[in-house]
């Protein structure tokens, strides 16, 4: 292959062969906007520094959710029938009798079985969830409207695996039924 058949196919080959020549004015325009344009480099340190934070966010989350410790769930009874009549209940009686003492909300609600998930323990041990059984519908049994409601919030109270009543677990709305908490169980 000669030197003018290589040109050729070069020619040949050229996208831009049928276009106009640049004339000078548009060249020295387009060298001079190429010269003058700054350029910003991508800060990569930033990306990987960036990368390793979302990756330690997710190791340290999935480390959390196997290792924490499992919810307690404690089971309590009430009492029925001549045991559910009342005298006014009071602050010492509820600090001296309750072994367990806290505040949930009903997330379940069956015709024999209530579950609450525990948001606070006024006193007894750590309890993630209780379940209370339900004995009856008579206004001893809970303050308020005198039985669970899903979704409502409950201040129970219990002696020996049974909720007390009369007074001491009902509704956290009940008027009285927080002050009688906080005064039994001061922080």
């Amino acid at each position: 292959m000669t030197e003018d058949d290589l040109r050729a196919r070069i020619r040949e080959a050229d996208p831009a062969a049928s276009l106009a020549a640049l004339s000078p004015d548009e060249a020295t325009r387009l060298v001079e906007t190429t010269m003058t344009m700054t350029t910003t480099a991508v800060n990569r340190r930033r990306h990987y520094a960036l990368a390793a934070a979302a990756l330690v966010l997710v190791l340290g989350g999935t480390a959390w959710a196997l290792t924490r410790p499992e919810e307690k769930t404690v089971q309590l009874t009430g009492p029925a029938g001549i045991a559910a009549k009342c005298v006014e209940p009071t602050a010492e009686r509820l600090a001296a009798s309750a072994d367990l003492a806290f505040a949930g909300t009903v997330t379940a609600l069956t015709p024999t079985t209530v579950t609450l998930d525990v948001t606070r323990v006024y006193t007894g041990g750590e309890v993630g969830r209780a379940e209370v059984s339900q004995t009856g519908e008579t206004s001893e049994q809970l303050m308020g409207t005198g039985k669970f409601e899903s979704g409502k919030d409950y201040l129970v109270a219990s002696s020996a695996g049974a909720v007390m009543i009369c007074g001491y677990s009902g509704e956290a709305t009940t008027p009285g039924l927080a002050g009688l908490y906080e005064k039994a169980f001061p922080r």
